[in-house]
């Protein structure tokens, strides 16, 4: 991190001293190349004529078939033969019909025609002729004075000790933070009693500011060192001009803007307190509500919390809404074009979320689903967990918890075992397929039994038995039983089952046992009939020799 420091510290010097670097040719100065050109009202383009680095006048009207960049061009021409010729850079005026024609050493360079006067501004051809006059000459002087190469010698060594000094302030100011720092490091870590996130936390804003006002005490220096360098060089002096006060002019621009949007922001923070204080006054109400201390008609403890955070949410964009015009720069149209882009954004890539929310706030509200329901939402079937803004949360018999998109729940049929129709608790059904040789009364009170044994089904209503299909080779019998606590439904649903297999099993086992009693006593009457113990011989028998 440091040697990065150093390196863009190197690069924005190095930078400024490429630009310092005198860019005027050998015969007195730089290719006079005028700007862009800039149209007037009446069609006519008006330029600037510059000359090493300085801008002399503005031509704004043509001249014997001239436009007027072709007049700046070819004054700027003259101007460098006239310097050329090493004359001593007289400047002297002439009088015309149409004006007033300016020479150096004699040598004509350009005219001051009434049309280029900024009549606008109530200048006169003779308070034009001043300020021409002033500015060529300082013009000339600058470029005469860089031709001397002792001058130049005198300007690269005072650069050069300038940069030097710079550098080593700058490194004596890095190393003297980076002592600091470790005092301050040091002393917060004997004083405060906070834990090691904590602490680094502080240590990490701490160091943060501390890094701010290094940057902007080097953004200065900086600054003052390339004014003073600046202004060295002839060519480069208008610049230093420029540059006298940037940061000051910043900081004060600045500031001006604060001080200007203190207005608004008090506005703005008084809209704020007051949204607030609405806020803890809708949460104190729905606590209440939720307590049972006040009643508002169609809200119940079950709604209480999701109409509280519906009402905060219109709250704060009302709030949002009243306090937009009082922000810093909501006028402009960069604020106007930021805040519909936010909004466009909002709109296409928050839309899925804008359909949970509502599909939240619609199953809150009718009451379609409560935590503590037993539901069944298309496969998945369990307790409802929380009905959330965006989901609803199921546990389901293996402790498994689902999200579900509100949305979803909305589209795919929901059963409610919670909710029973008649009496406090709901059905639990239990079917079975039993063959056409079995009597149906019996099969009818072998179910009864079975719930009878199990302890945790309601006896009252009593337990009923439906024949709800005919199938080709069984019967279909329904055992439906209430059950008050849904919560337990998978256990008592098992229970339920293996009671039936019990009572169905000792049913069949003593089926079996009554047939081969009556099996056994046939064959002994048989025996008994033939009047003797051994079976009766066939009259084809023939004994064994």
């Amino acid at each position: 991190m440091q040697r990065a420091r150093w390196c863009a510290v190197a690069a924005l010097i190095l930078v400024a001293m490429l630009a310092i670097t005198p860019g005027y040719a050998a015969d007195g100065g730089p290719s006079a190349s005028a700007p862009p050109v800039t149209p007037r009202a009446g069609g006519t383009e008006s330029t600037t004529l510059r000359f090493f680095n300085r801008d002399i006048m503005r031509f704004r009207v043509g001249h014997l078939g001239l436009s007027p960049a072709e007049r700046a061009a070819a004054g700027a021409q003259r101007i460098r033969e006239a310097l050329a010729k090493g004359g001593p850079g007289t400047i002297s005026t002439v009088t015309i019909p149409d004006g007033i024609a300016l020479n150096i050493d004699g040598m004509f360079v350009f005219r001051i025609l009434e049309g280029d006067v900024d009549a606008e501004d109530g200048e006169t051809l003779a308070q034009a002729q001043v300020v021409v006059i002033s500015r060529l000459q300082d013009a000339v002087t600058a470029a005469r004075s860089s031709r001397v190469g002792r001058n130049l010698l005198r300007a690269a060594t005072l650069a050069a000790t300038a940069t030097v000094a710079l550098v080593l302030l700058v490194w004596g100011v890095s190393k003297a933070r980076i002592r600091v720092r470790g005092h301050i490091d040091e002393r917060l870590a004997r004083q405060l009693h906070l834990m090691r996130e904590e602490r680094a936390a502080v240590l990490r804003l701490i160091r943060t500011c501390g890094q701010t006002l290094f940057l902007l005490f080097v953004a200065v220096l900086v600054e003052e060192w390339l004014r003073f360098v600046l202004g060295l060089f002839p060519y480069t002096e208008p610049w230093a001009g420029q540059l006298t006060g940037y940061i000051g002019s910043i900081a004060a621009t600045v500031s001006g803007a604060i001080v200007g949007a203190v207005p608004g922001l008090v506005m703005v923070a008084v809209i704020g307190g007051l949204a607030q204080l609405v806020t803890k006054l809708l949460t104190t109400a729905a606590r209440g509500i939720e307590a049972g201390r006040y009643r508002i008609p169609g809200i119940d403890a079950d709604v209480v919390q999701p109409a509280r955070r519906l009402c905060i949410a219109g709250l704060w964009l009302f709030a949002l809404a009243m306090a937009y015009p009082y922000l810093p720069g909501s006028s402009s149209d960069a604020f106007k074009g930021l805040s519909v882009l936010v909004g466009l954004m909002l709109s296409v890539g928050a839309s899925g979320l804008v359909g949970q929310a509502a599909g939240g706030f619609i199953l809150t509200f009718s009451r379609t689903l409560r935590p503590g329901d037993w539901v069944r939402i298309g496969e998945i079937e369990g307790s409802v967990v929380n009905v959330g803004m965006f989901a609803t949360k199921v546990r389901t018999p293996i402790d498994e918890e689902v999200s579900i998109p509100n949305s979803v729940v909305l589209t795919s049929v929901t059963r409610n075992f919670s909710r029973p129709a008649e009496g406090p608790a709901s059905i639990l059904e239990a079917s079975v397929s039993v063959g056409y040789n079995a009597p149906w009364r019996q099969v009818h009170a072998m179910l009864l039994e079975a719930a009878a044994k199990t302890p945790e089904i309601e006896r009252e209503p009593p337990p009923l038995v439906l024949q709800t299909a005919l199938s080709d080779f069984y019967v279909q019998y329904s055992l439906r039983a209430r059950l008050r606590n849904q919560s337990r439904r998978p256990g008592v649903l098992s229970a339920l089952s293996a009671n039936i297999q019990d009572v169905f099993t000792s049913t069949a086992c003593r089926s079996c046992r009554r047939t081969t009693r009556s099996t056994r006593r046939g064959r002994w009457s048989f025996r008994r009939t033939g009047g003797s113990s051994r079976p009766r011989r066939s009259p084809d028998h023939v004994s064994r020799p």
